[in-house]
Order: C-alpha cells, then structure tokens, then sequence
C-alpha cells in the first residue's frame, strides 16, 4: 500500500457503544451519489482518508481479511483494526478505489458512479465535455 487512497480497513468493535458509534459514520459500499448511509462526508471513509471501511462482526473477519503485521488493537478504542490494499479499480478523478469503477457503461469508464454523476452535471451546464486519457479498463 503505497498511499492512504490505496487501503481498506477492517474494524471490529466487541463495545455495543463503539458499535453504534461507528455504525452511524459507516459508508455506502461503493461511491454513490446521492449517498444512502450518510451524507457522504462525516463517514468513515472521509474521516479516515483511505478507500474502503468495513465494520466487521468478529476478531477473525479482521484476521481472516488482513495480513496479522498490519493488524493492531487500539489502545482507546479497544477496536481491533486490520489494514489491507482496497478492492476495485481507483477512480480518476477523486482517487478513492471503487469496485464499481469501469462495470458501470458510465460515459467515463474511469470514474466512480459519484464522479461521473458530478462531470454529467458539469457537461450538461457548459456545454463541454471532459477528456481523459484513455486507459484499458479490465
């Protein structure tokens, strides 16, 4: 994992208190807009500046997803906390990985759902379009 956007965390709380807390800042599974679970900016996801959350159920669902050298207890929190490199393909234009990004038949295959809604918007307001560079997306 060479940059914050690159990550997913995994975060196992046995605290109800803990749970509820971080249940009302938990992120819609892909970059959607308009967002469901949140709005999209007081969420984890935001908060933590890495690509992906997952509040998981169990000690092991962290272990089981995250190699156990990245895996710590806080020292707060009590939380058990997993990092590994985020599922998906990294969007263009916000960098966060998504694995929604190039399965969608947006116009912009690059972009996150979130993203293309934003440049759609923009296009039909100017009257231009956006480039970008053309990549293979598999």
């Amino acid at each position: 994992i060479g940059a914050s956007l690159d990550a997913a965390a995994y975060i196992y709380t046995s605290d109800e208190s803990t749970a509820t807390v971080l249940k009302k800042l938990e992120s819609d599974d892909s970059i959607i807009h308009p967002p469901v679970k949140n709005n999209a900016v007081d969420d984890l996801r935001s908060v933590l500046m890495i690509s992906q959350v997952h509040l998981v159920n169990s000690e092991g669902d962290v272990s089981i997803n995250c190699d156990e050298k990245y895996v710590a207890v806080g020292g707060l929190s009590g939380c058990k906390i997993g990092v590994t490199r985020a599922a998906g393909k990294k969007c263009e234009r916000c960098w966060f990985y998504d694995t929604q990004v190039g399965r969608l038949g947006l116009p912009h295959a690059d972009l996150c759902q979130r993203c293309g809604d934003a440049v759609f918007k923009w296009e039909q307001r100017s009257g231009k379009k956006m480039e970008t560079l053309k990549q293979e997306i598999a």
